[in-house]
């Protein structure tokens, strides 16, 4: 039997997706450059109230494959086994990216972004409403529910003596006529730098690009060298952590 009242009409396709799947689980998908975790919604928007333009607001996108629905509101319009989606990031406490989803990450043990790509997870729906004008307005995504298959930890080395050891640091050193020592280069470079953000950085610099070192630094046993050595620690910064050096 047909519907008779317009608000008895679904949405179709990806929209009525969105709005039925509760909850599902995907193997996140780790971008070729680490930066494109992060994007921006536009900067066109008009504020209502002071006629200005809005300023663009970042998101973090999550892109699933092998994608298993698990829960559903409604029969899905379309079958699917791929699935990205945005959150919406804010450095505001209360706001569903800190209170919802950084807080799922947190109980989770993930680490933002850098220890998404790989995993499958479980990922369900939650609303966050508040009260805006007095009128509620409420958001709704997914969050981290479950790591279906447990972390795998990135490649350390207890010593960095056996890995990084004086002759190659030498030959590294005659490459480049022995002016600059490159563990002191990494060791700028990894400065306010997440793991993930250093090896990009020194994946592009002159002095690593044909160095034997590169695979040292790739495998983050350059990194844990230099602060078994003390030269390095690892700081929390909101919601990933970043190499400083100690005071």
């Amino acid at each position: 039997m047909p519907i008779t009242k317009r608000e008895e009409a679904r949405e179709s396709g990806f929209a009525q997706v969105r709005e039925a799947m509760l909850s599902f689980e995907g193997t996140v998908v780790t971008p070729d450059n680490p930066d494109d975790w992060f994007g921006q919604w536009g900067g066109t928007l008009i504020d209502e109230d002071t006629g200005k333009p809005v300023p663009p607001k970042e998101y973090l996108e999550v892109k699933c494959v092998d994608v298993a629905v698990l829960e559903v509101s409604e029969e899905l319009a379309m079958n699917i086994d791929e699935w990205n989606f945005r959150v919406n990031c804010s450095d505001f406490k209360g706001s569903f990216w800190v209170e919802d989803f950084l807080a799922s990450a947190d109980k989770a043990k993930l680490l933002i972004p850098d220890d998404l790509g790989g995993k499958r997870i479980v990922f369900k729906k939650a609303t966050r409403t508040w009260d805006i004008k007095g009128k509620p307005v409420s958001y709704s995504n997914y969050v981290i529910g479950s790591v279906k298959v447990a972390p795998k930890a990135a490649p350390r080395v207890v010593s960095a003596t056996p890995v990084v050891t004086e002759e190659v640091a030498e030959e590294v050193a005659e490459q480049s006529g022995g002016a600059v020592d490159p563990m002191e280069i990494a060791l700028e470079l990894a400065v306010g730098k997440t793991e993930t953000q250093f090896r990009s950085a020194v994946s592009l610099h002159p002095q690593f690009v044909n160095s034997p070192l590169l695979p040292l630094a790739k495998a983050g046993a350059i990194t844990q060298a230099l602060v078994k050595d003390g030269k390095l620690i690892e700081v929390q910064e909101g919601n990933k952590v970043i190499y400083q050096k100690p005071e």
